[in-house]
């Protein structure tokens, strides 16, 4: 079948339709072109795209391609992060990562949202046109993941900057700005973590310097790995699940909403239903089988690269009453699955709460996207309270 290059279209409003187009075509298994002109395939519909990612015979490292996949070119110390390793070195990093995003740490980290959304959301305007991703939605991530992680705030800002050219998957990189970039970010995590060495404290670097499994320990190539993991899908992807949600509830969803709003349990069950319905994330990290592999009948060679479409699976009636795909599956699901929720959560109930009418001035289509295929991801989101 010829290579089609549309699944990795940057920026368009109906990505759900190029999705469920791709779904309900054929054995919903094709080949593609990404935007460097490397080949890919793309798999799509929840049963094939679920077995996909908890496949023990496809690995999400990139030494298992056979074509010759790059993607970024980061240097080693940030290459070797978990969704670019798989097999036992992946376990034994993942196994001393986990214990920081534990269920007993949540009180103490859900008490770092509750009060980042608090400030954020008492410095917003009382009435009139509210833009909601430059006060609320961009810098909630950064300053929780930011203090999560036990930075300073006056680093905060040099973090975010030196990231966010490694968030913009598309074919419009600027190599020397990518460069710089990584040069920069790879400084910065270099010095937390020096600082932590120094001055531990009850934050994600000091507890990932001290973890142990019997006398294993955490390299320091593996410490600049997880902070730099954590930044980068700390930071982006809680931005754009945060502003699709609340851009939803406020839409289409506020009666409901509200009604909710003095339940907080029911209130966080139907908003982590919007979070499933608004994932902003297309694909799942590109995986490469470690032999060939069968689905639907297609067969697909040896080291190729493949993408799951979580998009797909989640528009897919078969997957409606299984769980969410949203922050993956299997040996790879996001750690920090549960933040992400509970800043949206929080975020969402604290803008109902200060503002008793909201309204969508614009529709949706209007919004300017982020210049991303993996995701589709708002770039701005103004909304009027009265």
């Amino acid at each position: 079948m010829a290579p089609e290059r549309c699944p990795f279209t940057t920026g368009i409003h109906d990505v759900d339709a190029l999705h469920e187009e791709l779904r309900t075509r054929g054995d919903g298994v094709h080949q593609a072109e990404l935007p460097d002109g490397s080949p890919a395939w793309v798999i799509t519909g929840y049963d094939a795209v679920r077995r996909l990612l908890a496949d023990p015979n496809v690995s999400a490292a990139k030494a298992d391609s056979t074509t010759g996949y790059k993607g970024n070119s980061l240097p080693p110390a940030l290459d070797a992060n978990l969704l670019n390793m798989d097999g036992e070195h992946h376990r034994r990093i993942r196994k001393l990562a986990a214990e920081a995003f534990a269920p007993p740490q949540y009180p103490a980290q859900e008490k770092v949202i509750l009060d980042t959304v608090t400030e954020l959301v008492a410095q917003l305007p009382a009435t009139g046109e509210v833009d909601f991703m430059d006060g609320l939605c961009e810098p909630l991530p950064v300053r929780v993941t930011g203090t999560l992680l036990g930075l300073s705030p006056d680093q905060l800002g040099d973090f975010r900057a030196a990231s966010a050219p490694l968030l913009r998957a598309d074919d419009s990189h600027e190599p020397e700005a990518l460069r710089t970039s990584m040069r920069t970010l790879l400084g910065l995590i270099g010095n937390a973590i020096a600082a932590k060495r120094r001055d531990p404290g009850q934050d994600l670097l000091s507890a990932w310097i001290a973890a142990r499994d019997g006398d294993d320990r955490l390299t320091e190539d593996e410490l600049m790995s997880l902070a730099f993991i954590t930044i980068v899908g700390g930071f982006e992807n809680t931005i754009s699940l945060t502003s699709a949600v609340l851009d939803d509830v406020v839409r289409d969803h506020q009666p409901q909403a509200r009604e909710l709003l003095d339940r907080p349990t029911e209130f966080a069950a139907f908003i982590r239903t919007r979070i499933r319905a608004n994932s902003p994330m297309n694909y799942a990290v590109r995986r490469f089988p470690l032999t060939d592999l069968e689905i639907n009948g297609v067969q697909i060679p040896r080291g190729h690269t493949v993408f799951a479409s979580i998009r797909s699976a989640h528009l897919d009636p078969a997957g409606k009453t299984r769980p969410a795909l949203t922050f993956g599956h299997g040996r790879h699901r996001c750690l920090g699955a549960t933040l992400a929720e509970l800043q949206t959560i929080h975020a969402t109930r604290a803008v109902l709460h200060k503002y008793p009418t909201l309204n969508a001035p614009r529709p949706r289509n209007s919004y300017t996207l982020r210049h991303s295929w993996l995701t589709h991801a708002l770039a701005e989101l103004t909304l009027t309270a009265t």
